[in-house]
Formats: structure tokens, sequence, C-alpha cells
């Protein structure tokens, strides 16, 4: 048996814990999961290459250094393209999204977030008993309440997650399909 700590692409072995008498070996003792990050800081880091891109490709034109003005113009507009696509491709998300960790050792959920001194503080802990249903929809799992509201929805990142969730959950939510 070994926990997983799964970040937004792979999944790493933290510890195994295989020879420890007592514990269960069909599921982990810990999934975590981190959802990924936003598709609009995808679409800037595109649109940051693309001008960057672009500020050298003014150059490439043909005729450009007939005219001395146009030249002047193209050396500021290249200059802002440049600065502007690095500023776009060096964006870096500053606040980390929250972890989902799925415990089955106290058997509970707790959501984590991170300070900006590198302490996490738990935001949010519950009891799997506390918890209504487990919902696997495609890649995406839906964690509900009692009467059926929506709780979270994580993304999920593979038939290995997929696996270790529902071999943890099954035994303590009803999984609703």
């Amino acid at each position: 048996m070994a926990m997983i700590d799964q970040n937004v692409i792979d999944f790493t072995r933290v510890a195994p814990i295989d020879h420890v008498p007592g514990f269960r070996t069909d599921a982990p003792s810990q999934v975590t999961l981190r959802p990924g990050g936003s598709v609009s800081a995808l679409l800037l880091r595109l649109l940051g290459g693309g001008m960057v891109l672009a500020s050298t490709g003014l150059w490439l034109m043909p005729e450009s250094g007939a005219d001395p003005q146009m030249a002047l113009i193209r050396i500021g507009v290249s200059v802002f393209l440049l600065f502007a696509g690095l500023c776009l491709l060096l964006q870096r998300d500053v606040k980390l999204p929250p972890e989902f960790h799925f415990d089955a050792q106290r058997n509970e959920l707790r959501i984590e977030e991170m300070r900006s001194d590198g302490r996490p503080v738990v935001l949010m802990r519950r009891s799997y008993a506390s918890l209504g249903a487990a919902r696997f929809d495609g890649k995406v799992l839906q964690i509900l309440e009692t009467d059926g509201r929506l709780l979270a929805e994580l993304p999920l990142e593979g038939r290995a997650t997929r696996k270790l969730l529902l071999a943890q959950l099954r035994p303590h939510l009803r999984i609703v399909s």
C-alpha cells in the first residue's frame, strides 16, 4: 500500500506502507488532488508567445528598412510587443489552488491551502459519514452533500486516480452514477 501525492500532471510514490499490519491493501491511505491550472492562464501564455514572435516577425517583412521613419515605428512596436509578450509568458499564479486530501486512516476529506509563509491551513474537514455521495462523471469527481447539493467538483487526472478514489470512497460513501 502506498500514499499517492497527485500533482497537476503526475503521480509520485510518497511512502510505501505495504509491510505495516492492520492497513487495508485495497485502497491507499491518502489521495491528494490539486485541481489543474486554468485555461485562461494557458491562453495568456500562448498570447505572450505570439507577441514575442510577432516582435521579430516585423523585421522579416520585405522593404523593412526602406523608410527611416517607418523603421522607427517598427522599433517602437517591436519593443512593446517583446516586453508585453515576455510579461505574459513569465506571469505566474501567486496563489496556489487548494489541495483536496482523501484520508482513509481518518475517514475524512480535508481541503488545505498553503499560506504565504509556506504553512498549510485546513479550510474544511469533513468525515466521510457526514458526506452524502460521490459521483464519478467522466473525468470529474463530484462530492455531494446529504441533501444532494454539490459540495466540491474535482478534475481527475486519469484512470489510476479514479480507481484509487473509487476504492477508497466505496466503503464509506454511496457512489452515484
